[in-house]
């Protein structure tokens, strides 16, 4: 089974990515390896660098301490001491870097801590020895303390230049496995590249050579068929794109034989139609011709009809128009006369108000003249006390008789009030009774205005419905012309078509022609 042409140019694609992927992962595994040694190697030289640090620090206290034996100030040797203190840091600094940096010497540095801790605490003694210059001025404690200090320090000698060698071991050997990890992954990625390289071009080849013979195959069909030759043959095995593509090629070179001489028998049937087509266009022209005459004839008699329906519709909008003038009448008469019947409802209930309004007046009089009546008895004992206080009270007789004046006119005013109020009254019962009188009238009159209204209604009803008749009417007239008029435009329409059809015959015709001389240029 052979693979289509998408399925190639994609296998392809996998094969390339798949190679592309692989030597990645070598670069990147190399990459990987490469990173790991030269870390190794940079962990061996951090531990030389620290091995060195702790073997200066280590001469610099040895030589710290001899110092200390030989001076005689105290400021040098306060001195000493703050140096003996820097430099075991240093020291112990040291080894805890080579620790840290290549734990594969740990137990070796560990199993010198023995060493570095007799060695520092051998120096400390000496120093503290050599200090007593009043106790001992000669420092014998300190010379004979010396010897054991100087084994201590041969011990440490000895051991920290081993520590160094196996440093330097392990350098050399990182160093080593660093640069043969960069040959292979250096290798390996050449190698796989260029084998990748060999059957990417090797299969693309392959492809490019088999879809050059089916292109130029199918190339040479389509330049046949653009030439007009009919007999091209094109003969492609295999199942892929180009092969159906190249099948269906010949497909439609095998249609287009087909419909070529199938074209080539109907060109003298299409011409023979196109003559009968041109006779039969004549004869439609002739028959719109009467039709037309005709339909101009009706539309004359249908125009007539139309001027006394639109007569009719002026008369009855007059009529219709006049009786709109009574209705609006009719409702302004209502209107106004519903207005008096209001207007005479709130004068009544106001008039009652009124009436009301003076009874209550009437009570306050009453009031008003009993105030007055009491006012004048106090007035008459306020004159019997001022008569009985003799010359004491004359002044007050005066006020007394002042105030007694004084009630006497509100009486006379109150009493006057009081018929002119009664008399009011009187008047307003007249004027609500002469209300209540006009009031009905008015209602009678509304109830004729309303009777007048209903017969207008009815009026204008039946000159709607007449006006409604008289429309459709007029609408129909219309209708009839614009439908005389369709007529005589369909048939000039038509006469028109028949002439357009006459002369699309005899284009007909020739395009008849035109296609069997086209047909036989083709080669079948």
């Amino acid at each position: 089974m052979r693979l289509k042409l998408r399925h190639q140019v994609l296998a392809l694609a996998v094969a390339g990515f798949v190679l592309v992927l692989a030597a990645g992962g070598i670069g990147y595994l190399g990459m990987s390896q490469l990173i790991d040694g030269n870390t190794a190697v940079r962990d061996a030289a951090a531990a030389q660098r620290a091995a060195q640090r702790a073997d200066s620090a280590r001469t610099a206290f040895r030589a710290d301490v001899m110092a200390a034996l030989i001076t005689n100030s105290s400021t040098e040797r306060q001195e000493v001491l703050d140096r003996l203190g820097v430099h075991v840091a240093q020291m112990r600094d040291g080894l805890d870097g080579v620790r840290r940096n290549l734990p594969e010497v740990a137990g070796q540095v560990d199993a010198m801590g023995a060493t570095v801790d007799a060695f520092v605490a051998q120096g400390q003694r000496l120093v503290t020895l050599a200090s007593r210059t009043y106790s001992d001025p000669r420092r014998s404690a300190a010379a004979a303390a010396r010897p054991a200090f100087e084994k201590t320090y041969q011990e440490f000698d000895q051991a920290l230049p081993e520590l160094e060698v196996v440093i330097a071991r392990h350098a050399d050997e990182a160093t080593g496995s660093a640069n043969a990890t960069a040959g292979r992954a250096k290798a390996l990625t050449l190698g796989t590249a260029l084998v990748a390289a060999l059957a990417l071009g090797g299969a693309a080849v392959l492809v490019v050579r088999r879809l050059s013979r089916r292109i130029d195959a199918a190339v040479r069909a389509a330049r046949a068929l653009a030439s007009k030759d009919l007999t091209a043959e094109v003969s492609i095995d295999g199942s892929d794109e180009l092969a159906e593509l190249s099948r269906s090629l010949v497909a439609v070179v095998e249609t287009m034989r087909g419909a070529v001489s199938e074209i080539t028998d109907n060109a003298s049937a299409l011409s023979a139609a196109s003559t009968e087509l041109t006779a039969t266009s004549e004869q439609l022209s002739e028959g719109a011709q009467v039709a037309s005459e005709q339909a101009q004839r009706a539309s004359g008699n249908v125009a007539e009809v139309s001027g006394s329906v639109d007569s009719a519709t002026r008369a009855t909008e007059g009529l219709r128009s006049v009786i709109d003038d009574i209705s609006n009448a009719v409702i302004e008469a209502t209107t106004v006369a519903q207005e008096a019947v209001s207007l005479a409802a709130e004068t009544s209930q106001t008039m009652a108000r009124l009436q009301e309004s003076s009874a209550e007046v009437a009570a306050v009089l009453n009031v008003i003249n009993s105030i007055a009546g009491q006012t004048n008895l106090l007035a008459l004992n306020a004159t019997i006390e001022a008569a009985r206080a003799g010359e004491q009270g004359k002044g007050f007789a005066v006020v007394a008789g002042e105030v007694k004046e004084l009630s006497r006119e509100t009486s006379d005013a109150t009493e006057d009030i009081d018929a002119k109020m009664m008399a009011m009254q009187a008047d307003t019962a007249s004027a609500i009774e002469a209300i209540s009188r006009i009031t009905a009238v008015i209602a009678r009159i509304d109830e004729i205005q309303v009777l007048i209204n209903q017969a207008v209604d009815a009026q204008t009803t039946a000159s709607e419905a007449i006006s409604s008749s008289v429309a459709v009417a007029a609408q129909s007239s219309g209708d009839i012309s614009r439908s005389m008029s369709d007529v005589t435009a369909a048939t000039d329409t038509t006469h028109e078509g028949a002439s357009n059809t006459a002369s699309a015959a005899n284009e007909l015709s020739r395009l008849a022609e035109r296609l069997y001389s086209l047909t036989t240029e083709f080669k079948r």
